[in-house]
């Protein structure tokens, strides 16, 4: 199994219209054209788990502090290749995922996200390719799914999930693939945005 780049596999995303915070592949800081807040990242084929050996730095408020936060990971991570996306506003997190079981095909999974995800492990699956009353299935099978009407101020649209989760089954039905992880994506009022995306193949 070979994991895809995170950078790869976000501009493939873009170039399907899937909704991600915008970003700049840096070697100096004045790359960076976005806005503060933001967050800089390893995007490399031999990193599966970026935050749990610091290669990815959030909430960097100025340009002077990604000139040093960019210094100390290319020091820490040479010849890899870094980018800062602009720190996108909190939303409900949900997670999205694929999978290419070899008993049922591929499976689409859908489930709460945030902190708390890897202990009440609410998720759903179903085999793609899915249609609407399929997708709305899947909300309504968490045990959680409440949290997306409303939580601590943070609302949702389910019709722009839905379509999302439609969006991510067509995605599927033509691409080869082992694994698929959209973690964390934010819901919005009236939007989305994929926050962090990986593919192995």
């Amino acid at each position: 199994m070979t994991v895809v780049p995170e950078l790869e596999f976000k501009e493939m995303l873009d170039k399907l219209n899937f909704k991600q915070p915008r970003r700049s592949v840096v070697l100096e800081p004045r790359d960076y054209e976005g806005r503060f807040p933001a967050v800089l990242k390893v995007s490399s084929a031999n990193i599966t788990h970026k935050t749990e050996i610091g290669a990815v730095v959030s909430d960097i408020k100025s340009m002077e502090e990604l000139e040093v936060t960019l210094g100390i990971m290319k020091s820490k991570f040479p010849g890899e290749v870094l980018y800062v996306e602009e720190m996108a506003k909190k939303g409900i997190e949900v997670i999205i995922g694929l999978v290419n079981d070899n008993q049922f095909g591929k499976l689409l999974m859908f489930g709460v996200g945030g902190y708390y995800s890897e202990l009440i492990k609410d998720v759903t699956f179903k085999r793609v390719p899915i249609d609407r009353f399929d997708a709305e299935d899947v909300i309504t099978e968490l045990k959680y799914g409440n949290l997306l009407d409303g939580y601590r101020g943070l609302k949702s649209d389910r019709r722009v999930l839905v379509d999302l989760l439609l969006k991510v089954s067509d995605f599927a039905e033509n691409l080869d693939f082992s694994q698929v992880d959209f973690n964390p994506v934010f819901l919005y009022e009236d939007d989305y945005l994929i926050i962090d995306a990986k593919m192995v193949i």
